[in-house]
């Protein structure tokens, strides 16, 4: 047994009510930039209270995929008021746009996800242009605190709470048959697979998202976080940055589509050891179908033609995620990769 792995250094606090510890985290800044939509004026007027609203500034213009001009409006805004700290509150877009902050001026960094997104765990960071989406690494993103509070995923909508979880599902995948992967993140992936897995199942069953399946999937997305920073992903997350970044698609939609296929697409190429890790997970022998089959019971779309995304798109998406090398565990060509996404625009699968 030979393998290397890094640990990153964050600190994290789970469980229900655990937001009410920000005060006293923040007890020692004078100023604090807060990133959070307008939804969540309420946690943003809470903190002003505790603090002092003359010590808390809001930033409430968050856009998905993070782009070029928002970040650059988000500059100014903190040139202005000049924080000593940045708490996100929101999913991956506002929790991106802490990360694109970060890269110019670091300061230190407090994110509060309400969805699965897995963004907070990680030191990858996104900026979309007109040319489609930047991605890359840089430790200096990742938030140092992480707050998990179940209370402000719980009322997430069912459909939400479904795309959000199958998002951070398509981490703890492709963390299995990741070039990097190691026994630690096996480890950890397999149980965050089933903790998501369990919760969506349960999600599914009782119509709404209870306190047991959010925590369920609050677990597996803290767990898949971990995964997506450790190990480096491959083809689902390309095309799936590809798709979302140059095609305006939604990004937990396109996640919770394209995972299923991209399984499949890749099956014949897993070890013996990879295909039983996932047909135990599924508790079946066809995992791919599974993973539809969960993502559709809770209403998801399952086909890429529902998105909005057509036949005659395929070209240049394919164009697109062959632009830049990067490791997978099947060869890709342009003409697997048109098949692939052929198959999930129609809904084809096996």
């Amino acid at each position: 047994m030979e393998f290397t792995y890094r640990s990153f250094p964050n600190r994290i606090y789970f469980g229900k009510g655990k937001r009410a510890i920000l005060p006293e985290l923040l007890k020692d800044y004078h100023k604090v930039l807060v990133l959070a939509t307008g939804r969540l004026d309420g946690e943003v007027k809470k903190l002003q209270d505790a603090l002092g609203a003359d010590r808390v500034v809001h930033f409430s213009k968050i856009i998905q995929h993070v782009p070029e001009t928002l970040v650059a409006e988000a500059k100014e805004f903190r040139a202005i008021h000049q924080p000593e700290v940045v708490v996100a509150i929101g999913g991956g877009s506002a929790i991106g746009l802490a990360k694109a902050l970060a890269l110019d001026q670091y300061i230190p960094q407090i994110a509060i996800p309400s969805t699965y997104s897995g963004s907070e765990q990680t030191n990858i960071f996104g900026i979309s242009t007109e040319s489609g989406k930047t991605t890359g690494r840089n430790d200096e993103v990742l938030p140092g605190v992480v707050i998990y509070d179940s209370e402000l995923t719980v009322g997430m909508p069912k459909l939400l709470a479904a795309t959000s979880a199958m998002n951070a599902m398509a981490h703890l995948m492709e963390a299995i048959y990741s070039p990097t992967a190691n026994p630690v993140t096996r480890s950890i992936a397999l149980q965050g697979m089933e903790v998501i897995k369990k919760g969506m199942e349960n999600l599914a069953q009782l119509d709404s998202l209870t306190e047991e399946s959010n925590e369920n999937l609050l677990l597996g997305a803290y767990l898949a976080g971990k995964c997506l920073c450790e190990v480096e992903m491959s083809l689902h997350h390309k095309a799936c940055h590809t798709l979302g970044g140059s095609f305006g698609l939604d990004h937990a939609s396109v996640h919770t589509v394209m995972q299923s296929y991209v399984l499949d697409f890749q099956w014949d190429f897993l070890s013996e050891e990879m295909k039983n890790d996932f047909k135990t997970v599924f508790q079946s022998e066809n995992p791919a179908l599974e993973v539809r089959r969960l993502a559709g019971n809770c209403g998801a779309k399952t086909d890429l033609q529902n998105l909005g995304f057509g036949e005659e798109n395929i070209p240049k998406a394919v164009e697109l995620m062959l632009a830049k090398p990067y490791a997978n565990v099947r060869p890709l060509t342009q003409e697997n990769l048109s098949e692939l996404l052929r198959k999930a625009v129609l809904g084809e699968l096996g």
